[in-house]
């Protein structure tokens, strides 16, 4: 079992109030292990426990407010900064140099819509919606 504490924080948020099963039924995790895990998490003082389960504290808050601008530290992430200056792009393995990451305006075509945001150039995958390329300090790319 690994164990991504940005996805249960957000799933956490997102459902107000969690139980053990419910991370057993999103994750797969044995019901032990998510006893375990929402405990450890208490530990950290990352979730508090109310008589309808987990819910998140001003800590746990502030940890999902930091994983969206600088990443959660997984190396899929497309948030994480590699020591090379770049940031990764899981789908294609593109890294997009950090000071070459622009974000685009929305692009509305007949057949698809891109919202505005920083995408690669080699997959046109979305790597930062614009609230997080701002939170991160990336421009606007010029019209």
């Amino acid at each position: 079992m690994r164990a991504i504490k940005h996805d249960t924080l957000k799933l956490i948020r997102h459902k107000g109030c969690v139980k053990a099963a419910d991370l057993v039924h999103h994750f797969d995790y044995s019901p032990a292990t998510a006893r375990s895990y929402l405990s450890y998490l208490a530990k950290q003082h990352l979730l508090q426990r109310t008589s309808a389960g987990h819910t998140l504290t001003e800590r746990g808050e502030e940890r999902l407010h930091f994983f969206e601008v600088e990443g959660c530290g997984q190396p899929a992430c497309p948030r994480c900064e590699k020591k090379t200056g770049a940031y990764a792009w899981p789908t294609c393995g593109y890294q997009l140099d950090k000071k070459k990451a622009k974000i685009r305006p929305a692009w509305d075509t007949l057949f698809f819509l891109k919202d505005t945001g920083v995408y690669c150039p080699f997959c046109q995958g979305q790597i930062f919606t614009a609230p997080q390329a701002r939170l991160l300090g990336i421009p606007e790319a010029p019209p």
